[in-house]
């Protein structure tokens, strides 16, 4: 029998907020261990998943959560903003920023990942450009986005509590 997966829309809701700051705090202490100290991945998950930063990017317009269930059970978020900085060359373009792409290591065999993915470029189709930066060092995760079209565009450094980590900025642009 196959997972029952499915996606759903969150928001700053005792529940939404609830789920999100649990599959952050365990996407964040398996991402993370051993790459940051305890002091660190501590000030991380909280200045990230603490309750009034979570009302307020869910609260802003431009933004969605969309929420990944295995048999009805949290499994990943995706974090969409249209809020963050556009490469020169997509400054004309119509861009939006996949903030976050996270599914719990348990369920990244189930289907889990794609179905979000595919949910994001869904929901992305009114936009010419979807940039995410991921860990230039997670070659796994850049082959998966470049399985579905996303090419890479540059780099970046993004700062986890003090900790300076090379990154890679992909685009996908044909919907």
């Amino acid at each position: 029998m196959e997972n029952k997966i499915k996606t759903k829309f969150s928001v700053a809701s005792e529940e939404g907020i609830a789920v999100l700051q649990m599959l952050g705090e365990k996407r964040g202490q398996e991402k993370y261990t051993g790459l940051l100290n305890t002091s660190q991945l501590e000030e991380y998950l909280f200045e990230k998943f603490n309750t009034p930063t979570i009302i307020s990017n869910l609260n802003t317009f431009s933004n969605q959560l969309i929420i990944v269930y295995v048999e009805d059970q949290p499994a990943g978020y995706a974090y969409l903003s249209g809020n963050g900085t556009v490469p020169e060359a997509f400054k004309d373009k119509r861009l939006i920023h996949l903030e976050d792409f996270e599914v719990l290591d348990a369920y990244k065999s189930t289907g889990a990942r794609e179905i979000l993915l595919e949910k994001c470029l869904n929901v992305c189709k009114s936009y010419e450009a979807l940039k995410i930066i991921e860990n230039a060092e997670a070659g796994d995760n850049i082959a998966f986005y470049e399985q579905y079209g996303f090419q890479q565009s540059g780099s970046a450094v993004i700062n986890i509590a003090g900790f300076n980590l090379p990154s890679l900025i992909l685009i996908k642009t044909n919907f």
